[in-house]
């Protein structure tokens, strides 16, 4: 299976998440405002931050708005996006799925994540799992996970997952049904850092 040209889910990093919110006057910023119809998609580029409202296109043909008070960042040379928000806790992570069944995303989340060095979710029962989407919850010592793969129709998906403190659960679950039901497939297409390769 492949997730985001990864041999293993884009979520296993090897460094820190970035801070996205300390620095407030980045002129990559994109604004709700320059995108005003929930229908224009962004087309995220590596090292561009993308606030709250904008709906960013990954690979395989799948978008998402990025919820209220969150803004995302996509590293270079990373496959993962990431969100994080100025006035709550915790961190949001987004992986496309390529190549991969709901039966290998159940599998594959009935396993440790490992967010960063020394901060792995641990699973807390089993997976989830109906035609078009696998649910997952997890544990790390005073924090929590929980995570949502949902699939398109031809053989692409994107996983969503927040992961903080416990007293945020409630907040995580909500902010996963908004990222699902903000979610669009189109037809599977180029990634545009691979269309540009030739250029």
């Amino acid at each position: 299976m492949m997730l985001a040209h990864a041999a293993v889910l884009a979520l296993v990093m090897t460094s820190p998440h970035p801070a996205l919110c300390s620095d407030p006057s980045r002129t990559a910023m994109t604004t709700a405002q320059d995108h005003p119809h929930d229908s224009d998609v962004t087309e995220v580029e590596p090292g561009a931050f993308y606030r709250s409202g904008t709906r960013i296109g990954m690979a395989a043909g799948a978008s998402f708005v990025i919820p209220p008070q969150w803004q995302g960042y996509l590293p270079p040379g990373s496959r993962t996006f990431y969100l994080e928000s100025p006035t709550r806790p915790g961190i949001g992570l987004i992986a496309v799925i390529q190549d991969a069944t709901p039966e290998d995303m159940e599998e594959h989340l009935n396993e440790p994540q490992v967010i960063e060095e020394g901060y792995v979710l641990h699973p807390v029962g089993a997976a989830t799992r109906t035609e078009t989407r696998v649910t997952a919850s997890y544990h790390s010592g005073d924090n929590i996970g929980r995570a949502v793969a949902c699939f398109g129709p031809v053989d692409n998906g994107i996983l969503f997952l927040f992961t903080g403190p416990k007293d945020e659960t409630a907040y995580y679950e909500s902010l996963l049904e908004q990222m699902e039901a903000s979610t669009k497939f189109a037809a599977a297409r180029q990634h545009p850092f691979e269309r540009r390769d030739g250029t």
